[in-house]
């Protein structure tokens, strides 16, 4: 887990277990998120109940079956989630009833008591935003963050391609990554577009911007993958690495719990990797 000032101090000082509600802890996941809670937002409660007991919670990236199962064996009841349980954005399940996969979910939540809170608009809504900041602490560049231009990281030192490849597959975990550029250039000015950005602001953001380089969790092949290729043919500088979706944002939901645990004493928060869902061969 991340090492966050303050910390382990305050896990020290609550010596005796606290009980708290779901609505409770929701409450203090959205304390510090200007505007929230959000009149239109993915963030809801997607199973349990919002006056259930808290045994412990559990920050990850998807709820996945096998991360519930950790959860149930770890005697935590409460899932943080930044991303779907139900396959959608909107979290919509009218589609899915003949599916197995979401009845054999909804049957294990359902018959362990576990509640799943959807995290991803508000946490993002953070100041600063937490899935960002996550990823920052991890690859050593949280001192460059500039809450000013908070998607544009500006390096003190240029950085080869190849050196920040090798970076973000070892602090991310992540097993490979996509690349449009060339391994030999030097990069200073970094575009963070973890998760999914919508190609039209990518692609508005090089023209603005003209980053070296752009960060990104996933893009379809036909958008800002082929603008960063056309724009590579005219002499123009900014490359493309592509992470994958869940492992670009997991790191935010493990900053996730180091920035809850101190503000909820006696409560066991601990991050469960979802990890990528992907073998690569």
């Amino acid at each position: 887990m991340i090492a966050l000032p303050g910390v382990g101090l305050a896990q020290k000082l609550s010596a005796a277990p606290a009980a708290y509600t779901v609505k409770q802890v929701i409450d203090m996941l959205l304390s510090e998120t200007p505007n929230a809670p959000f009149p239109r937002t993915v963030d809801q409660l997607r199973s349990g109940s919002l006056d259930q007991e808290v045994t412990g919670v559990v920050t990850t990236m998807f709820p996945t079956i096998e991360v519930i199962n950790k959860t149930i064996k770890a005697g935590a009841n409460f899932i943080v989630a930044h991303e779907t349980p139900f396959y959608n954005n909107e979290d919509q399940t009218d589609w899915l009833k003949d599916d197995e996969a979401y009845h054999y979910k909804v049957d294990l939540l359902n018959k362990n008591k576990i509640a799943i809170f959807r995290f991803h608009d508000q946490w993002h809504g953070h100041r600063p935003d937490g899935i960002a900041m996550g990823n920052l602490i991890k690859l050593g560049w949280e001192k460059y963050y500039d809450a000013a231009s908070p998607r544009m990281i500006t390096l003190p030192q240029p950085m080869s391609l190849q050196s920040i490849v090798t970076l973000v597959k070892k602090k991310l975990d992540i097993p490979s990554v996509r690349l449009v550029g060339d391994l030999k250039q030097p990069v200073s000015t970094v575009y963070l577009a973890f998760g999914y950005m919508d190609s039209k602001a990518q692609i508005a953001a090089i023209d603005k911007n003209k980053p070296d380089l752009i960060l990104s969790g996933e893009t379809r092949e036909w958008e800002t993958v082929e603008r960063v290729r056309d724009g590579q043919a005219m002499g123009l500088k900014t490359s493309l690495m592509v992470l994958s979706h869940s492992v670009s944002e997991e790191a935010g939901m493990e900053y996730c719990a180091n920035w809850l645990q101190p503000k909820l004493p006696g409560l066991k928060i601990t991050h469960i990797a979802s990890g990528t869902p992907f073998q690569y061969l």
